[in-house]
């Protein structure tokens, strides 16, 4: 008696484990392209991912796009075979899995359901239009390409987070993009927005693309130490990423010394210079008092180092009081 229940729990488990297997091979079968595709001397049908019914019934050219050779004739006979019902209202909208979608189209549209690719997933709006993956892309490359020359470099864009598809109420309402962080190298947040026909907002949807942008930048071509005064001999231009280096140095100005030491090849950045001091520390200048209408001059001892247009601290050697004051020249500090 023992033995066969203990049978008869195997047998249970063993149909059970090749239902698994069977439900397991049929999703497969559904996400295979080969499934999903049949040439129809030379055309197929992809199945959109989101898509608008203008009338009660969903249309197969609403939620279809002929690809490969088809007769114009054919497809606009075929676009106009009714499927199934489109939501009540307006703006409605109904989302169905691939697995929902197969059952519909081969209720609807038997013939046809071999020859079409299926999305994972599609959302059928009722009125109004839809702006697809694509689209929304282009939008992106074309806001981004306008900024190049701002950005002073070559772009590259990659890496787009973005809405699938973004849905309109009514074919009188516009999507607009607008930045939401600074336009510069790296990651880029950006916001889509409905508006209606009055400009008014009525959605707002996130993105954010990533930017490289590749510029000949100065590199040191030898390691070049804290406190080396800058020698254009030691530098070349180099094609860098911005997206990772940052407030580059443009090999304009000076003369400048290192703040910091920098490796062979690697960009000099703004953080990486500065000018060369034209006080050094324990030098005797002349603290000039700048006022409305009061000039002074006082011999003064610079606690620092400093570089024209810097502010370091002196001393003032008649009161002994310490100062900071911007330095104008090798000998001269200003307070004003």
């Amino acid at each position: 008696m023992k033995r066969n229940r203990i049978a008869t729990q195997a047998r249970r488990a063993a149909r059970c484990l090749a239902a698994s297997v069977l439900a397991a091979l049929c999703l497969l079968v559904l996400a295979s392209p080969a499934f999903a595709v049949e040439m129809r001397q030379g055309w197929w049908l992809q199945i959109k991912g989101a898509a608008c019914a203008q009338g009660p019934k969903v249309l197969l050219g609403d939620i279809a796009v002929p690809q490969g050779e088809m007769p114009d004739k054919t497809w606009k006979e075929m676009a106009a075979r009714p499927l199934w019902n489109a939501p009540e209202r307006v703006g409605h909208q109904t989302a169905m899995s691939r697995e929902r979608l197969l059952i519909l189209l081969r209720y609807h549209a038997e013939d046809l359901v071999s020859a079409c690719a299926l999305p994972a997933q599609i959302i059928v709006q009722r009125g109004g239009t839809v702006v697809d993956a694509p689209e929304i892309e282009q939008m992106l490359v074309g806001f981004l390409t306008k900024q190049a020359p701002a950005l002073g470099g070559e772009l590259e864009i990659k890496d787009v987070h973005a809405p699938d598809a973004i849905f309109l109420p009514s074919g009188r309402d516009k999507l607009e993009l607008q930045q939401s962080s600074p336009i510069k190298p790296g990651r880029i947040n950006m916001l889509f927005e409905v508006k209606s026909s009055e400009g008014k907002v009525q959605r707002r949807y996130a993105a954010s693309v990533f930017v490289n942008v590749w510029k000949a930048v100065p590199c040191a071509t030898r390691p070049m130490n804290r406190l080396e005064q800058v020698n254009l001999a030691n530098v070349q231009y180099m094609r860098k990423n911005l997206a990772y280096n940052s407030n580059v140095w443009d090999g304009t100005g000076g003369p400048w010394r290192m703040v910091k030491s920098v490796g062979t090849g690697q960009p000099i950045t703004m953080a990486d210079i500065e000018p060369v001091p034209v006080i050094a520390k324990g030098d005797k200048v002349s603290l000039v008092f700048e006022g409305a209408n009061l000039r002074l001059h006082v011999k003064a001892e610079a606690l620092a180092d400093g570089g024209v247009g810097q502010s370091i601290q002196v001393r003032n050697l008649q009161s002994n009081r310490k100062i900071l004051a911007t330095v104008r020249d090798a000998s001269t500090v200003v307070v004003r």
